[in-house]
């Protein structure tokens, strides 16, 4: 039995996604480890998320705080209590409503910053083996856990991943393959933000989640960041959540391809340098408009059109 149990903070960002964020937060309250926190931010949702998620936190939790925005949230003086919800006052993406829950957390003194989706589901112990396996190696800077289908929860969707630079993709390992405890056989140079364990000398170290981002790709900027800077991604086989894969955006939508385009061309601009950085324009810039009319997806050859233009004429989110 573990002397000493780390804080750990779980973050957990919502917009209109109130329903899977209480299923989130109910499978949480089944969680075997003890010494943690949850932070909700909601990025001003424009249904009844705060409502719905606020009524919930007062029927299963006798002390919580409610804070109306991010200033308050850190100039507050109110004692640190199992669950806080904060209100973003207006919604910048992923990496600003993330990073609003990490501050609280640091200013909090967390010990490691959990980073998880609304649109997942947890394993009662999922938590204990990524936090011992931080313990037991100080150079991991990510550690994340087997992310099954949670329509088929079987079925691997994420089990550690690669980027290659020289086309700026990424590889999940063990992709829609039958779980039968497979574990990753090549170093893993990409984690999904779908969740990130997070020691709280590496965020003062590297820094935030890049907030031009708005969403998608600002995970691989993170990790390489992570990389660049000497530490490890791991991935535990002893962790495992399921993740509503698209429920947030929607997979393959309009607003996926025209992201996903322009995201991934600033990180190649911003991240790349030499052979890189021109193997991955051709392959972003011509490649893949062509594989989208080849898959005839012309909705999505027209995002990610536009997409490449907003990067290139610097327009902001």
């Amino acid at each position: 039995m573990r002397e000493y149990s780390p804080s750990v903070f779980i973050i957990i960002l919502n917009f209109n996604g109130a329903k899977d964020t209480v299923e989130c937060l109910t499978s949480i309250q089944n969680n075997i480890y003890s010494n943690y926190n949850i932070v909700i931010v909601d990025n001003k949702s424009t249904d009844n998320s705060r409502e719905v998620i606020c009524h919930y936190i007062e029927k299963n939790y006798t002390k919580y705080n409610k804070f109306e925005s991010e200033f308050e949230s850190i100039n507050s003086s109110k004692e640190c209590v199992k669950v806080t919800f904060i209100q973003s006052g207006k919604n910048q993406g992923y990496g600003h409503g993330n990073n609003i829950g990490i501050k609280y957390a640091l200013q909090n003194k967390a010990d490691y910053i959990l980073v998880l989706n609304n649109d997942t589901i947890v394993e009662a112990d999922f938590l204990t083996p990524l936090v011992d396996m931080c313990e037991k190696d100080k150079n991991i800077g990510i550690a994340s856990c087997k992310i099954n289908f949670y329509d088929k929860p079987d079925i691997i969707w994420f089990n550690g991943g690669k980027f290659f630079p020289c086309t700026a993709k990424v590889k999940h390992f063990n992709f829609n393959e039958k779980d039968i405890g497979q574990k990753p056989t090549e170093t893993i140079t990409f984690i999904t933000g779908c969740m990130w364990l997070i020691p709280r000398k590496v965020l003062e170290d590297v820094g935030l989640i890049n907030e031009e981002y708005f969403m998608y790709v600002e995970d691989l900027e993170f990790c390489k960041r992570i990389t660049d800077k000497g530490y490890s991604l791991k991935v535990s086989g002893n962790s495992k959540i399921y993740h509503k894969v698209g429920s947030s955006s929607g997979h393959w939508s309009v607003f996926f391809a025209y992201w996903m385009s322009r995201n991934k061309l600033k990180f190649i601009k911003n991240g790349l340098k030499g052979l890189c950085f021109y193997s991955s324009i051709v392959y972003h810039i011509l490649y893949m408009p062509l594989w989208w009319l080849l898959h005839k997806r012309f909705d999505l050859f027209i995002a990610h059109i536009k997409g490449l233009y907003s990067t290139r004429k610097g327009q902001d989110v």
